[in-house]
């Protein structure tokens, strides 16, 4: 007869996973899990770790079922709350080492060489090449089969008795989870290493203009100090404080569009609502761009009726 842990009193458990109320599915089958390569090596790993392939496709019927509450991918630890037969959900976390300083650094200088890889690293992309050069430093956003990596902790029966740490279908059912949020968006993983992509793409665009010889990019022109005012005492200029003077009109800004598209949308991070139909950072992203050409139509319109 099994027993839930936390009763003096033994009792029946349900032969089936209790239902979870609005918990996180699979949306796509398993054989169509692992549509990139990084998706595709996080699964294998799972799978090779698990050891066991009945084990491994529990977890993924967990999975389809929804028995996830919760995925979480945070810097140096991915963390899942999954729901089994005992009235607590269990708590599965795989800790993975963050990047270093010295390590970006090294990356950095392998990408700055790299302008399309930088461009496609802001975009959100995780190309093919772009892994070649993080294998080529010996670096992985997330392991493959055969590294050495801790093993993960889960608070279930089967692992508290195992010592506390392994592999278990409750991790395999996080593990098929975030399998399919890679597939949607592989750049997630850079999350695990504690970098955001965008701060680094900047960081590798900044080496680029450095090493060129052509220093740090000014954000624009500065005024030309030689027809500037003679200061004013702060006292006597109280009435006046707010007001434009004539000056402003040779502060001359460059207004272009952003190298990297989106950058504030992107600073967000992953849509709260990941398995939401509804495309909330889409809508952002274009709410962004009409906002921007409406602006630039504005400031050149003004020009131009300064010029007539």
């Amino acid at each position: 007869m099994s027993t839930s842990p936390s009763s003096r009193f033994p009792h029946r458990l349900p032969d089936k996973p209790r239902r979870v109320r609005r918990g996180l599915k699979l949306n796509v089958k398993a054989d169509r899990l692992g549509s990139n390569r990084l998706s595709r090596q996080w699964l294998d790993f799972a799978r090779a770790s698990v050891g066991d392939a009945a084990k491994f496709e529990e977890g993924m019927n967990y999975a389809r079922l929804g028995q996830i509450v919760s995925l979480d991918i945070l810097p140096g630890r991915i963390e899942a709350a999954v729901q089994g037969r005992h009235a607590k959900a269990y708590r599965w976390a795989l800790s993975l080492p963050r990047f270093d300083h010295d390590t970006i650094e090294r990356l950095i200088h392998a990408l700055a060489g790299e302008a399309r890889l930088a461009h496609g690293l802001a975009e959100g992309e995780v190309s093919d090449e772009l892994l070649a050069v993080l294998e080529s430093l010996h670096l992985g956003l997330l392991p493959r089969p055969g590294d050495a990596v801790e093993p993960p902790t889960c608070t279930c029966p089967t692992i508290r008795d195992a010592g506390g740490s392994g592999w278990c279908k409750h991790g395999a059912a996080a593990a098929h989870l975030l399998t399919e949020r890679l597939d949607g968006n592989p750049a997630t993983a850079w999350t695990v290493r504690g970098i955001d992509p965008i701060e680094l793409a900047e960081r590798i665009r900044l080496k680029r203009t450095i090493d060129s010889g052509a220093g740090p990019a000014t954000a624009h022109q500065p005024p030309d100090r030689s027809i500037a005012a003679e200061p004013v005492a702060l006292d006597r200029a109280i009435d006046s404080f707010y007001d434009l003077r004539p000056e402003i009109l040779n502060f001359e800004t460059r207004l272009a569009r952003p190298e990297v598209s989106h950058v504030l949308v992107r600073r967000l991070g992953p849509s709260p609502f990941p398995d939401s139909r509804f495309r909330i950072l889409g809508l952002l992203a274009t709410c962004y761009d009409l906002v921007s050409q409406q602006v630039i139509e504005e400031t050149v319109d003004g020009a131009d009726d300064q010029v007539r």
